[in-house]
């Protein structure tokens, strides 16, 4: 038996939680339901951004919002509607005004995030095209052709810029490289360098010599962007962790998902040098918000991989274990997954997973 006089302190973690739009209150709930389970102390304050924010205040991304998210040890996020052709979002940075394309390349930007992780293998149980996928995306989210640079000429043409920097591109890859070395793992970066000659050959150039001269034991490659797509199509076990810009990363992280069972499986966290957000892959759904279906699952497990950024690592696996106790069960599955259970029933049914998993932790 433990001498609860030798365990360290116990430590209180403020959790900012974004309930989003769309399905985004319903998979929140799940979530935090799931996350309680852990027996973790989690201190959440709620505040709005997007539709919502605009709704009570007039503002998609608000001061109070930022303030609060800055402020938090982590942030959980519900998926945030970006409107086709009307997203866009201008605020005051730095003595100037900056244009997102998005509420989530805004909020994202605004507190310095500048990795998303996407880990994308199939679970147990659940139907996939490449079961075998076990790949992790770093995704640069600073910059590239989602930066806002964009204008129209006039009413016969519009014009984006693809913005590539090499301080970027270095901690991405430093990142990349580090979180590989850790684990074992080899890394793949991604790029169409043949016919983007200076932007993506800059994303190459730097890349490359980063990994020569600082990770040499890294197993390390490169390939065009449509190849990694069609690696991903047929033979993705080639694949380990891939550095992606911003947009091919958006898409094969989706295309990736899709293949390994379903992107409402897919989790995803955006990290920064003082700041770290987590949110699932997939949108708000809109066509099915308020009718208790869709699949809580990819916050659920964006909820591990915030507690494990949390230092709370035994709870993370927890939750990860739990989630694929549910679905090789298959007893529980949501109808995205081929079930019929709704919202409430799939995070209930983690939820207790994870209460016995921690008892029986603790009492072994």
């Amino acid at each position: 038996m433990t001498d609860e006089s030798t365990m360290p302190p116990h430590k209180q973690h403020t959790v900012a939680v974004v309930p989003g739009d769309g399905i985004g209150p319903e998979i929140t709930k799940a979530t935090l339901e799931v996350l309680r389970a852990t027996g973790c102390d989690l201190a959440f304050t709620f505040v709005e951004a997007g539709a919502a924010a605009v709704a009570a205040h007039g503002d998609p991304l608000p001061d109070r919002t930022l303030e609060v998210l800055r402020d938090a040890d982590a942030v959980l996020k519900a998926p945030l509607s970006a409107p086709k052709g009307t997203g866009r979002i201008v605020r005051r940075r730095g003595g100037r005004d900056v244009t997102y394309p998005s509420i989530n390349n805004a909020l994202r930007r605004e507190l310095d995030l500048f990795v998303n992780i996407r880990p994308v293998h199939a679970f147990p149980g659940v139907p996939a095209r490449a079961p075998e996928m076990d790949i992790v995306i770093m995704r640069e989210i600073s910059e590239g052709i989602y930066s806002g640079l964009e204008h129209r000429i006039g009413d016969v043409a519009a014009e984006a810029v693809k913005l590539t920097t090499v301080a970027a591109t270095e901690r991405l890859a430093r990142y990349a490289f580090s979180w590989a070395r850790a684990r074992g793992r080899g890394v793949t970066l991604g790029h169409k360098a043949n016919v983007l000659n200076l932007t993506d050959g800059l994303m190459l150039e730097v890349t490359t010599a980063i990994a020569e001269a600082e990770y040499p034991d890294v197993a390390f490659n490169d390939m065009m962007v449509d190849a990694v797509g069609l690696t991903l199509a047929k033979s993705p076990e080639q694949l380990d962790v891939v550095i992606l810009d911003n947009q091919y990363g958006d898409i094969l992280s989706d295309v990736a998902g899709g293949l390994a069972g379903g992107i409402g499986i897919a989790p995803g966290a955006n990290i920064g040098a003082a700041g770290a957000m987590f949110e699932a892959a997939h949108g708000a759904a809109p066509d099915i918000a308020g009718k208790g279906i869709a699949n809580p699952m990819g916050l659920i497990l964006s909820g591990a991989m915030l507690l494990d950024h949390l230092g709370e690592a035994q709870a993370a696996a927890s939750i990860e274990r739990a989630v694929a106790d549910v679905l090789a069960d298959g007893e529980v599955r949501p109808p995205d997954l081929g079930g019929s259970v709704g919202t409430a029933v799939v995070g209930r049914a983690v939820a207790e997973r994870v209460g016995e998993l921690v008892s029986r932790e603790l009492t072994s």
